[in-house]
């Protein structure tokens, strides 16, 4: 069938090979073909973005990457670029199928095919997880709305260049349909693509453009893509519909010179980030905007939307220890009698709190001094900056045990044959005569991630509290905060040290949080609500990673493991007899 790009034709001229200076490197995955440039400062000891750059019909990777001038632009600005291919056996004119339901799910068709394309690209090279943008033309934008939707955790921004909405069609007839007068209502759309997301939900950052005089997909499709994406960026961000709407906060009219005119669109949300941004091209037609003439269905009057896109993925960008956060020490569990709780904030500025269970606000009470906790307490806290930084708000619970309440108390050092630690990269080593964990310095952020294994079959009473403590052996540089991932049983194929052990799924992330602090050891308490994932017929593990701050010079913790007796982790759990 022939679904968009099929007007315009004075634009098309035969396509040049980019004039970039990295490699263009050709491959296949999932029986699609695909190009990948990758920049020519490209140094594996660093990491890069990597933009997933999906053509409209007819096209190939050689004319899109032309067409959008994207390879020059990845030369200038340090990061890596995929084409995947469009084969004519899947389409006769090579359309990414959008608009079939088979291709518009999570783990099928070809949305797995691209994110699984992705996964192998990141399996090879140095690539940034929290920079990894899917954009597109037409039928390839329509597509990139959908990875958006069904591969949240994937890709951290969206663009699109003359596409439609999430499902904006399931058949072939309201393809035209929706192509010539916009698809169905963009609300039900936008929780439509919400639940695709599914347990990975959160909200992405969406650019559009699209030409006023687009008769191949009418411009209201556009408009479409950002109301859907208002809908679905507030429930994934708050649950609720509203966080982010469709009204522009903010337009302004420009101009190329010698070129096209344009409005462009900001949508920001209650933390004043700009979520989105719409780019009208005025009596621009169905093509890339800015583009070069010698690719196919581009337009160069208009704006640079290669250039645009890369501006606003970039904008806004914090690093992830610029973050505020907040640590209750010690955290929830059960003690004796009363336990004082200091909340310990990592930047300058007011941490509110409540105790009785209900969610705290600005109006809260502002924690100026230790609390001291004498009965059962759900604590509740949040911090802001003072340059206006907003955490998530956190929950600790403290079961306080009278003098007569009988606990038992058991201790089980790791096991010295399966902790370590492993790196992000295989030539960043493992170990299993060490636990470290930080960064390899060279600009590099979380390189070593630290395993703790327990054989926690010995445990017999029910557990009440539990923490793990560590006794530090060697440093360098800043450790900002260390954070706790928990397995029932082990993250490999087995109980040893190995390189999945760094990035396969945990039983429940980031559980404990803790800014190390200076002493013989450090104990990093475990949740109440994390308790029942302790394997009590087998092996518990744990993994340890640290927040630093990129720079030239490395920035570690080695705690001693399990071959050193006297110092071994210890997981010491309070059980009631």
């Amino acid at each position: 069938m022939i679904i968009c790009l099929v007007v315009i034709g004075s634009m098309i001229s035969l396509p040049s090979m980019t004039k970039a200076s990295g490699s263009f490197i050709s491959g296949s995955y999932g029986g699609k073909s695909y190009k990948l440039y990758v920049p020519s400062q490209y140094d594996s000891s660093k990491s890069y973005p990597l933009y997933v750059m999906l053509h409209g019909c007819t096209q190939d990777a050689n004319q899109f990457s032309t067409g959008t001038k994207m390879n020059e632009l990845a030369e200038e600005k340090g990061f890596l670029v995929l084409y995947p291919e469009q084969n004519s056996s899947s389409n006769p004119n090579k359309c990414w199928n959008w608009f079939e339901t088979g291709h518009q799910a999570r783990g099928s068709g070809e949305p797995g095919v691209i994110a699984g394309m992705v996964q192998s690209i990141k399996t090879n090279y140095s690539i940034q997880d929290d920079q990894v943008i899917v954009a597109g033309l037409s039928a390839g934008a329509a597509m990139s709305v959908i990875m958006g939707a069904t591969y949240p955790d994937v890709f951290s921004g969206i663009g699109v260049g003359a596409g439609l909405e999430y499902k904006a069609a399931i058949s072939t007839v309201e393809a035209f349909t929706a192509m010539s007068s916009g698809g169905p209502n963009p609300i039900q759309r936008g929780r439509d693509a919400y639940k695709a997301m599914g347990s990975r939900a959160k909200p992405l950052k969406v650019i559009v453009f699209h030409g006023t005089s687009d008769y191949t997909v009418n411009k209201v499709n556009g408009d479409q893509v950002i109301s859907q994406w208002a809908i679905t960026n507030s429930l994934a961000a708050t649950g609720t519909e509203g966080w982010l709407d469709d009204q522009a906060d903010n337009t302004e009219n420009l101009g190329v010179p010698s070129g096209k005119s344009y409005t462009v669109y900001d949508f920001k949300a209650p933390d004043e980030k700009v979520w989105m941004k719409k780019v009208n091209i005025l009596n621009m037609g169905h093509a890339w905007s800015g583009g070069s003439s010698q690719g196919s269905y581009t337009d160069p009057q208009g704006p640079d939307a290669s250039r645009m896109m890369w501006e606003f993925f970039q904008s806004n960008i914090e690093p992830p220890n610029d973050l505020p956060v907040t640590t209750a020490t010690p955290g929830g569990g059960t003690y004796k009698g009363s336990v004082s709780v200091e909340l310990n904030f990592n930047k300058a500025g007011s941490t509110y709190y409540t105790t009785d269970g209900s969610e705290p606000t600005i109006h809260s009470t502002i924690y100026s001094q230790p609390l001291i906790i004498t009965e059962n307490t759900t604590l509740k806290f949040f911090s802001i900056s003072n340059d206006g930084k907003t955490e998530s708000v956190k929950t600790e619970s403290y079961l306080i045990k009278t003098g007569d309440d009988p606990t038992a108390v058991t201790t089980v050092s790791s096991i010295a044959d399966e902790d370590g630690f492993v790196g992000k990269y295989i030539a960043d080593g493992k170990s299993n005569s060490t636990i470290k964990v930080g960064d390899k310095g060279m600009y590099n952020t979380d390189t070593y991630r630290g395993i703790l294994s327990f054989d926690t079959s010995t445990i017999t009473e029910p557990i009440e509290s539990a923490k793990i403590r560590l006794y530090p052996k060697a440093k360098q540089g800043a450790i900002l905060l260390l954070h706790l991932d928990i397995k029932t049983g082990v993250f490999g194929s087995n109980a040893t040290i190995e390189q999945a052990d760094y990035a396969n799924s945990a039983t429940q992330a980031n559980i404990s949080s803790l800014l190390p602090i200076e002493g013989e050891y450090m104990d990093i308490n475990i949740p109440v609500n994390s308790l029942s994932h302790i394997n009590l017929n087998g092996t518990t593990q744990f993994r340890l990673k640290a927040d630093t701050t990129a720079g030239f010079s490395s920035n570690f913790i080695e705690f001693y493991g399990g071959e050193t007796v006297d110092y071994a982790p210890l997981l010491i759990i309070n059980s009631s007899n």
